[in-house]
């Protein structure tokens, strides 16, 4: 299994030098430009089976709902085997077991441990070569963000659309009951705590509290480009960088009676603070609103911005499609992948799944945005695509260890935590979450 692995791993380093890595179907392609590309419309008669698998715990009908259904609709020929993220089926018990996926998709926290490591990691460089496709469709910061993840600037992956951009929701009757005027487009973080200072109120003896986050996706999308890693060294990033953050955030749960439960540390817990009806604002994910109840009274307006980058969203939060190394129907695969980001397929989902498209040219995508979402009926949806991306974290230089992003993202919320909860100033906390993020590289490199 170990020599299966180092031989994928050395593949994938080694794609632009070694065609035998590829499968012969993807040899290089003399064919003219509108040839090659009208080639990736062609629909083969020939059968084949294709494993897919994700990083998500989707189940086999979401699966179906969001890519199933659509594959075997337009391709007939493929026989799909979907395997769920569920106990005795993570991807390292297929490795183990031999199984090695075709397709897969996940985000780009979630790239080191799912494909590179694992030796699956494949270029889709040359596909994209032999069928002419064109890159410069889909939003820039996008195809930046993958290949950020590798310090060649290999393409091991296209974005999918985005479900999660982030929006600042508001609780309509708590407005209402304080007279105080709905939040608006473009608010800076400065103004939005003003609001949640004038609506973090006692009143009937119950606590109102003007301002909830998500401060996870917040802190790992944040909309200044701030990284956990330092790209020049094996270190955690600028402190004063993540410093400036924590204060602006921070702040909000300094006003009193607005502090989160300090009981549980849980980020769900906050998450669904708003959830109660007691919170007047919360940024969170477009997703988020499929938990609201019946009876909270809702909208949205866009994610507050900070001065010095106005109109400027969070980084995306889109997830990628990935072709496995090991994968002996790539040109298939490829076909696949191309058509689930087709402009047909992607305002399909925009329309009927509030799927942010990750192509830049979708006027009809974003007219229809949400319209057969009843959730989101007289909702406030521009405001999940408004404004542009932030830019994608930087590449990191050659040579340096990946930590662990899992323990790297912990240290930086647990620090965050440290001080809205336990009241450690924020120095001391990015200090220790410096120690954290020096530990991990240190795990990371000795293994």
């Amino acid at each position: 299994m170990n020599k299966v692995i180092s031989t994928a791993i050395s593949c994938t380093l080694l794609i632009p030098l070694l065609a035998a890595c590829s499968s012969s179907s993807t040899t290089s392609t003399d064919k003219a430009p509108a040839e090659a590309a009208a080639d990736l419309n062609k629909v083969d008669n020939e059968p084949v089976t294709l494993t897919f698998k994700s990083d998500f715990p989707d189940d086999m009908d979401v699966f179906n709902q969001y890519y199933g259904d659509r594959i075997k609709q337009k391709f007939p020929n493929v026989t799909i085997n979907f395997i769920p993220r569920t106990t005795g089926q993570t991807l390292q018990d297929l490795l183990n077991a031999g199984t090695y996926p075709d397709i897969m998709y996940g985000k780009t926290n979630g790239v080191d441990g799912f494909i590179i490591e694992t030796g699956l990691a494949y270029d889709m460089s040359e596909l994209v070569k032999k069928y002419n496709y064109d890159l410069s469709r889909f939003k820039p910061q996008l195809i930046d963000a993958i290949r950020n993840t590798n310090p060649d600037g290999q393409l091991f992956g296209l974005p999918m659309p985005d479900f999660d951009p982030q929006v600042l929701y508001y609780n309509k009757s708590i407005f209402d009951r304080f007279g105080v005027p709905y939040p608006k487009d473009g608010m800076t973080w400065d103004e939005v705590y003003d609001l949640a200072q004038k609506l973090t109120r006692v009143d009937g003896g119950k606590v109102y509290r003007g301002f909830s986050m998500q401060q996870g996706v917040i802190m790992r999308d944040n909309q200044l480009g701030i990284p956990y890693l330092d790209p020049k060294a094996d270190k955690m990033y600028n402190d004063e960088a993540w410093k400036k953050q924590f204060e602006n955030l921070a702040r909000f749960y300094q006003i009193t009676n607005n502090n989160r439960d300090t009981k549980n540390r849980s980020a769900g817990v906050e998450s669904d603070a708003f959830i109660k009806g007691d919170v007047a604002m919360q940024v969170n994910q477009l997703t988020k609103f499929r938990t609201f109840p019946e009876g909270l009274e809702w909208d949205m307006v866009t994610i507050p911005t900070f001065k010095e980058k106005p109109n400027t969203m969070n980084q995306s939060s889109s997830a990628y499609w990935f072709i496995t190394n090991t994968n002996k129907n790539k040109d298939i695969s490829f076909k696949i992948i191309a058509y689930l980001l087709s402009d047909e397929v992607q305002t399909d989902y925009a329309t009927n799944l509030a799927g942010l498209p990750s192509i830049k040219a979708m006027d009809k995508a974003v007219k229809t945005f949400g319209q057969n979402v009843p959730a989101l009926k007289g909702k406030h949806v521009e405001a999940a695509y408004k404004y542009d991306l932030a830019p994608a974290p930087p590449q990191r230089d050659k040579g340096l260890v990946k930590a662990d992003p899992n323990k790297v993202a912990s240290a930086i919320n647990n620090a965050f935590l440290k001080v809205v909860i336990d009241g450690v100033d924020i120095n001391t906390a990015l200090r220790q979450a410096g120690e954290d993020i020096t530990k991990a590289i240190d795990e990371k490199r000795t293994k």
